[in-house]
């Protein structure tokens, strides 16, 4: 059974039944860039209490290594994504060919969809000539696409929305996958600020997204033993307000409380207690994750 999205709402029992036994997987390591939060090593000290969070607009930098051609071409989205996905993998010191990928986004590439409307809106019809460019760069794998290109990785790849639950529906996948191949995978989540008008009909608050490499096999370097399933309660919200503003207006930012979990274990050294995080899922379910 595969859990179903859409209108119709979930079977819990179908749910129960797919979750028997529960799904567990290890986090090698994370990747994470977001308004204050500028990489895993400073999210570490802020969502663990150490340091206090300061809330800063940051540049998406540059992917110095696509080739030019495709370099010029990518947007936004593409550059978020790729940078959260290479800083895990040097974090997991694997490279980046070996792995396999699972990407996952609420709404993809608003830019370039934003440019084509426009162009299509135009009210000459001679004047409404559509970029191929913009247009492979609009589909929502094209992060997926631009990832081998740049790590000439030619591994199986999956893309994913499931709107505001996206990122939850990727641990998923990516869990199961990695569960299934018996081999370490990458989960890329990513979302992007909408340009005007879009970001009237889906309001998205701040640029934001999360790497992580998850493997199915325990080792003494892994940061966190994940186990999910699938429950009725409610989503679990950052103590922080900032910080849960920051949550609330990003897709790809539902991880928090999860990252806030994983933190604690890391540098507080508590892994005898286990920390439970219930993230947004397709209703009326959440994702419960317990974090050892």
């Amino acid at each position: 059974m595969q859990p179903r999205f859409g209108a119709e709402r979930l079977d819990m029992r179908e749910c129960a039944d797919f979750f028997e036994g529960a799904l567990q997987c290890h986090v090698l390591s994370i990747g994470l860039l977001g308004p204050g939060l500028p990489d895993w090593n400073v999210a570490q000290s802020v969502l663990s209490g150490k340091h206090s969070y300061q809330r800063a607009d940051f540049e998406i930098p540059v992917v110095t290594w696509l080739p030019p051609t495709e370099r010029r071409r990518v947007g936004k989205m593409v550059r978020l994504a790729l940078t959260v996905g290479n800083a895990a993998v040097q974090a997991a010191s694997i490279e980046a060919r070996q792995l396999a990928t699972v990407f996952t986004s609420s709404s993809g590439d608003g830019d370039n969809c934003d440019a084509i409307f426009t162009t299509l809106a135009h009210t000459e019809k001679s004047e409404r000539f559509i970029s191929p460019t913009r247009f492979h760069n609009s589909v929502h794998n094209a992060p997926a696409g631009y990832w081998s290109i740049a790590n000439q990785c030619m591994l199986p790849s999956t893309s994913l929305c499931a709107y505001d639950s996206s990122f939850a529906a990727g641990l998923v996948e990516a869990c199961s996958q990695a569960l299934w191949s018996d081999e370490p995978i990458l989960l890329i989540s990513s979302d992007v600020v909408y340009p005007y008008p879009l970001s009237d009909i889906r309001p998205i608050g701040c640029n934001f997204a999360v790497a992580m490499v998850l493997t199915a096999v325990a080792t003494d370097v892994a940061l966190a033993k994940l186990t999910l399933r699938y429950v009725a309660e409610s989503e679990t919200r950052m103590e922080n307000q900032e910080l849960d503003e920051v949550r609330r207006s990003n897709p790809s930012a539902r991880c928090l409380p999860l990252l806030q979990a994983i933190a604690r274990k890391v540098l507080h050294d508590d892994r005898a207690v286990s920390d439970t995080v219930h993230l947004e899922y397709v209703e009326p379910l959440t994702l419960e994750v317990a974090v050892d």
